[in-house]
């Protein structure tokens, strides 16, 4: 789901007092009184189904094919649908498609889709809409970073790199209601992947007649439960039922509105006031979760999420070129400090790349479990055969995303580490989130923050940001054996198989230390007890179409 890549993120801390002092604050005060409420099973009436809910930024773009981050991934998988979808529980389930057939070799998907499927603006939806979103996708003209995903399908490649056109791409609208896939080899994510944001459906009239202003409340027309009526930037967006969607009888919520809101500390403030009804990850600052918990109880949910958040680095450019270098700043970051009292113990210390995942087995480096004075001890040889020394200190740039003073405490802490473990001298520098998403895509940053959300439940979703082919490699790392092995694994249709050869790429990973793990995510959310439909999932996403309000009332009135 990735930094839906992109850079998905959030990050939960204390003040810097806190790690540095090794004391939690303890005292920590409500932001504003909470309120109570007795709550019916039953649904409150229609004109009472708005949901009101929190966003961590402003969508840079709320075109499917150019989306990145986990705030546009948000809102568009509410505004269109692919062919599959995710249930609440965030299992996946049919779509747009009812039903599709698999060819023996595993090669050819054939999808049926639902007759009755329509656009907001009440035109029928067909296999063709499919077919031009697609290769819009792979097209070099529309620029799409996610455009290597689409690598398995047959020509993607070819298309992608400008040796074929954009119209031999494997897909076909065998009719208007039958969508061809032609894979290259067997993939066993194929599914996974179908309900990602780059391969829904587009509207091709809209597009050519309004150019990049087609994603305008005016002028966009989406497939999915919801339609964008409006969007007031850096204000709020928002989204009303869309009538034509196929299970519109199903939708109980009549309108959602969205606010971007970047820091914890406001989201949580407006959420006590009442403003909000729903605040996603991160909810609010880890400081405040005892006595938030005191507070409202069930309100806070805190479930696992399928991300890592890490320190990704310019690796074909001094200083980062060099791996001791790499390796020296990794060992010296301890982990559990970090988790532990910076987040309040809502991270998990990562010393790998892949989350958790049922079968798989995460390739811990050895050093992970060696005393810190032994790392520290390592590092500074490494640092010191890289060529830095006290009369010579590494200098460099820390670029991380602006989110509040927790995020900047952990990278002060961060940098404070390396200070104290190695005398390197380390600024920091913070962008707001647009800004520095065009920062990495134009590779304007030799360190930089990042994180990812899986796409789906597989390894390879993390493993392809470091294939050199993919957009958003910001450190523009480019290791064959790596390669290779990720696509081994990726045309491996035996789990255990598959598994063994991304447990050897990330092995790869870990020797080359193009990146230094950070931890990994829990989702704590804030959740009003009148809103009815959120349930937990990995991927945290909570689609509109299964939310509804119910009747209500505060306490005392």
């Amino acid at each position: 789901m990735k930094m839906r890549q992109t850079i998905r993120h959030v990050s939960l801390l204390m003040p810097l007092v806190a790690l540095l002092g090794g004391c939690g604050d303890g005292g920590q005060k409500p932001h504003a009184s909470v309120s109570h409420y007795q709550v019916s099973d039953k649904p409150a009436l229609p004109a009472q189904q708005i949901l009101n809910r929190r966003i961590a930024m402003s969508p840079r773009t709320l075109d499917p094919s150019l989306a990145t981050g986990i705030p546009a991934f948000n809102v568009i998988q509410d505004l269109f649908e692919g062919l599959l979808t995710l249930s609440a529980d965030g299992k996946l389930v049919p779509g747009l498609a009812t039903s599709w057939d698999v060819s023996p070799d595993g090669k050819t998907y054939v999808f049926h889709l639902r007759p009755n499927a329509k656009w907001s603006n009440g035109k029928p939806l067909t296999a063709g809409d499919f077919v031009y979103a697609w290769r819009r996708v792979v097209d070099p003209a529309t620029g799409a970073q996610y455009a290597d995903s689409l690598s398995p399908v047959v020509n993607a490649s070819a298309i992608i790199d400008g040796k074929k056109k954009p119209d031999t791409l494997g897909v076909e609208a065998v009719d208007a209601h039958t969508f061809k896939v032609q894979l290259v080899k067997p993939t066993p994510y194929f599914l996974t992947m179908l309900y990602n944001q780059y391969l829904f459906p587009l509207y091709k009239p809209a597009i050519e007649k309004w150019g990049d202003a087609w994603t305008r409340p005016e002028h966009m027309v989406s497939d999915g439960p919801f339609k964008l009526t409006e969007w007031v930037i850096n204000g709020h967006l928002t989204l009303e039922k869309n009538p034509y969607y196929y299970g519109a009888d199903k939708v109980l919520l009549q309108k959602e509105i969205e606010y971007p809101i970047s820091e914890a500390d406001s989201a949580l403030s407006r959420y006590l006031a009442g403003d909000l009804d729903f605040v996603n990850n991160p909810a609010f600052p880890a400081s405040d979760y005892d006595w938030l918990k005191q507070s409202v109880g069930d309100q806070i949910r805190v479930s696992p999420y399928y991300a890592c958040a890490y320190l990704g680095m310019m690796v074909h450019k001094p200083p980062f070129n060099n791996r001791d270098l790499r390796l020296a700043l990794n060992l010296v970051l301890n982990r559990k400090v970090l988790s532990n009292k910076l987040s309040g113990g809502m991270q998990i210390p990562a010393y790998s790349l892949f989350p958790p995942l049922p079968g798989y087995q995460q390739q811990v480096p050895d050093w992970a479990s060696w005393p810190m004075d032994k790392r520290i001890a390592e590092a500074r040889r490494l640092y010191k055969k890289a060529g830095y020394s006290k009369d010579h200190p590494l200098k460099v740039e820390l670029l991380y995303m602006t989110e509040g003073v927790s995020t900047q405490n952990y990278m002060e802490a961060v940098s404070t580490m390396w200070n104290r473990a190695l005398g390197s001298q380390i600024t920091l520098r913070n962008e707001e989130w647009k800004v520095m998403l065009q920062d990495l895509q134009y590779k304007n940053a030799k360190l930089f923050w990042s994180a990812w959300v899986g796409d789906y439940p597989e390894p390879y979703t993390f493993a392809q940001q470091f294939l050199a082919s993919f957009a958003m490699n910001y450190g523009s790392y480019n290791n064959p054996a790596y390669q290779k092995a990720v696509k081994a694994a990726a045309g491996e249709l035996d789990t255990q198989q598959r598994y063994a050869s991304y447990e050897a790429a990330e092995r790869i990973l870990n020797k080359d230390v193009p990146m230094i793990p950070l931890y990994f995510y829990k989702a704590p959310e804030l959740v009003k007890p009148y809103v009815a439909g959120v349930e937990n999932n990995v991927v945290a996403l909570h689609l509109a179409r299964y939310i509804y309000i119910r009747q209500h009332s505060e306490k005392g009135q």
